[in-house]
């Protein structure tokens, strides 16, 4: 059975509906409509999923392809989830299953509610012949993760799970708060931007005197009143045309200066808060599209901001203005002018709208090629190990493709609406040079009034349709922000409590208590752990891969923390312990140490970067890499290269264990730190490693168990849980899986040898 949740429903495109209906037999009734995002290559595309009495009908909004899966044919249906995304499968009376479709989990509550409904109508069909002819259950179920189902947190106006990360509905984020929101980064620069906004002014007036000089001239021809307007004109012009250069000049220094300084508030802002975010953020993130976040949609909160902002701000002065000296010299004809503004004004919203949803998929499309690039320039070296030169090649055409089609998209909506609004601005000056011709004739108005009327029309329909195109700067805008604002807006699942406290001698007593924990909220880690460790302590984690050990030490460093249970250090709960404090307190050596682009120096250092360099030089040597260090050409200032490229394993695992003692830690962590190293290197480190862990707290893991015979006890791991305790000695003697994983790891190394 499924737990409903509210019923909600996008509603489909008119054309949706006209083209489902007329495929609808006789009876039958749409009882239910959702829109998925994703399309059958993973990629992002807008489909319909109407559900009737009778069948469920799957539209593609792009292409119009329809495709029908009756209900009378359909044994179960299931609405699954998975990373990031969930999925629609159905079960047909032979046990073939068909996955309709995928979704992002922003759509997950109208699924839910799709699967309710169907579950309705396939039980009201009662059983059905199943294969062979056997009777089969007609069911619908869900597997989702917590927040998906009933029991999540949803948005008040949409009804959508709003996921953990989030403190607003992501879908219903109202764009006038979001651009309030871009303008408070102006806010510390206002004096600036001030003086920006009233150099433009003075640009924008400084356009309508030579309309109104044109007037004067003419109406002077006309009465033969020439002689002292011949002189005054062209004057009056150098003066305007001076100036206006000038403040030009001036507002071009001033923009270039504030956006930059906006740029690198809102760059510097993003990084930081990406940095102060937990691990469980990045673990639903790609590289890719967090760069993107910080460079490409900086900058375009940047032009909007500079550029875009002051615009908006001056045509509606503009507008204002010359709205005013139409309306004075002939309001009949100002009022004709008019007649084609609320048009533009639908058109523009209807852009708007379309056009916003387009810009998601730019987004998305940008960041996906953005994360090809992240992932595969890193492993260059494994790419042309393995000779995958053109399937990377062929994955990045792919994602550029899709970038390329949702460019087109938003070309091909421009291409059609712009030229639009410049016809409707041709209607009205048609309008006004008959109406106002006619009026000249009468004598209504003076031939130098029609002129003036006419110059400042253009100019009174050059900023409506300015504006009209700023729709598009906007929305690429909004678009930016949204996505920046979701970072911003994003709650650190791990954060240091108001009465956290700092913890500067430690002496590295470990409890964890009851403790239990799983990154995704169906699929759980450690069961319920119970571990004392004493100060000073050797403890070996061994046991299957997969079986919790790594997990269990990030909850000691505070990556993340537990759903139950506590993990305390020296009696104090670390969530009572600021972060920078304990993990201060904590050195780890990983299987893979990761090195900085920079010098030897720099990376020995990085934990303590005012360590002088005679703390570096001994730390170095006790993690036996003063020796090679020196064989180099640079000694310590050598650049090791991107995550430490020039260097060879066992030497970058020797500055790692040489950052671990530099920092002075009371318990030390080592994951795995001397696996894949030839037997000459792993005997340089076993000695590195004597030296940092002597009289530390030291929690090893290791999968070549031999490695672990000096640990004061072995604790060993399955499936999340402690199956046996002891030391080497004791649990050979047991017999259990200690045991049974000892003596195969021996028998292995046998056949190795012979």
């Amino acid at each position: 059975m499924v737990s409903e949740p509210p019923r909600v429903s996008s509603s489909a495109p008119a054309h949706i509906r006209r083209a489902i209906r007329a495929r609808l037999v006789d009876g039958e009734k749409i009882k239910f409509e959702a829109m998925a995002d994703i399309d059958d290559d993973g990629s992002f595309g807008e489909r319909w999923i109407i559900l009737t009495s009778r069948h469920i009908f799957v539209m593609d909004a792009d292409t119009s392809e329809i495709r029908r899966f009756p209900l009378a044919r359909l044994s179960s249906l299931e609405v699954k989830g998975f990373v990031g995304n969930g999925a629609l499968i159905i079960e047909d009376m032979d046990g073939k299953l068909t996955e309709v479709t995928r979704f992002t989990l922003t759509h997950s509550s109208e699924f839910l509610a799709l699967a309710g409904r169907a579950g309705e109508l396939l039980r009201n069909n009662g059983s059905g012949q199943g294969k062979n002819g056997s009777q089969s259950q007609k069911e619908v179920t869900t597997v989702l993760p917590a927040e998906l189902n009933g029991s999540a947190k949803r948005c008040p106006k949409c009804g959508r799970a709003i996921p953990r990360r989030f403190n607003v509905c992501p879908a219903c984020v109202e764009k006038r708060k979001v651009f309030l929101r871009l303008l408070g980064f102006i806010r510390p620069y206002w004096k600036i931007a001030a003086l920006s906004f009233g150099l433009t002014v003075i640009i924008a007036l400084a356009n309508l005197v030579p309309a109104m000089l044109l007037k004067d001239l003419i109406d002077g021809i006309a009465s033969n009143k020439t002689e002292s307007l011949l002189i005054m004109v062209p004057v009056t012009l150098a003066v305007v045309y001076a100036g206006s250069q000038g403040a030009k000049a001036v507002r071009s220094y001033v923009n270039g200066w504030l956006g930059e300084k906006i740029t690198f508030d809102i760059r510097t802002r993003l990084y930081r808060y990406l940095q102060m975010l937990s691990l469980s953020f990045y673990d639903r993130r790609r590289t890719g599209e967090l760069i993107s976040r910080v460079t490409k949609d900086t900058s375009n909160i940047r032009a909007f901001l500079v550029q875009g902002s002051q615009k908006l701000l001056i045509d509606m002065v503009t507008m204002g203005a010359i709205g005013i000296i139409l309306f004075k010299t002939n309001a009949f004809l100002a009022a004709i002018s008019l007649l084609p503004v609320p048009v533009l004004l639908l058109g523009t919203s209807l852009f708007a709208r379309k056009i916003h949803r387009v810009y998601h998929k730019v987004w998305r499309s940008w960041a996906k090629m953005s994360s090809v690039l992240a992932d595969t320039i890193p492993g260059i070296l494994v790419v042309k190990a393995f000779a995958q030169e053109n399937r990377e090649v062929g994955k990045f055409e792919s994602s550029s493709n899709q970038f390329l089609t949702a460019r087109m998209r938003t070309i091909k909506l421009k291409s059609m609406f712009f030229p639009a609004i410049g016809l409707l601005m041709y209607f009205g000056g048609v309008l006004i040079y008959w109406k106002g011709g006619i009026a000249v004739v009468q004598g209504d108005i003076s031939l130098g009034e029609l002129t003036l009327f006419i110059a400042f029309l253009w100019k009174f329909y050059q900023p409506i349709q300015r504006l009209s195109q700023l729709t598009d700067q906007l929305e690429i805008a909004a678009t930016a922000a949204e996505r920046i604002f979701e970072v911003l807006d994003s709650t650190p699942e791990v954060h240091d409590h108001k009465d956290a406290r700092d913890m500067k001698d430690m002496r590295g007593q470990v409890s964890l208590k009851n403790l239990s924990f799983s990154y995704s909220p169906e699929n759980r880690v450690l069961h319920d752990i119970n571990l004392e460790i004493k100060a000073g302590e050797m403890i070996g984690l061994a046991g299957p891969s997969g079986s919790g050990k790594t997990t269990l030490t990030k909850l000691i460093s505070r990556f993340y923390d537990p759903e139950e249970g506590t993990v305390k250090i020296d009696g104090i709960d670390v969530r009572k312990i600021k972060q920078k404090s304990l993990r201060q307190r904590i050195g780890v050596v990983l299987q893979e140490p990761f090195l900085f682009h920079g010098t030897i120096a720099e990376n020995i250092a990085y934990g303590r970067p005012r360590a002088k360099r005679k703390e570096i030089i001994q730390a170095a040597k006790a993690a036996n890499a003063h020796d090679f260090i020196l064989r180099l050409p640079d000694g310590y200032d050598t650049q090791v290269g991107e995550r430490g490229t020039r260097l060879s394993g066992g030497e970058k695992q020797r500055i790692s264990i040489a950052r671990a003692i530099v920092n002075r830690p009371s318990i030390i962590i080592l994951d795995e730190a001397t696996s894949s190293l030839d037997t000459v290197t792993e005997k340089m480190i076993q000695e590195a490693l004597q030296r940092l862990v002597k009289g530390r707290t030291t929690i090893a893991i290791a999968h070549r168990l031999s490695t672990l015979s000096n640990a004061d006890r072995l604790v060993i791991m399955e499936e999340g849980r402690i199956v046996e305790m002891g030391t080497h000695e004791e649990l050979i003697e047991r017999g259990g899986m200690f045991s049974n994983l000892l003596g195969m790891q021996q028998e292995l190394a046998k056949v190795r040898t012979t």
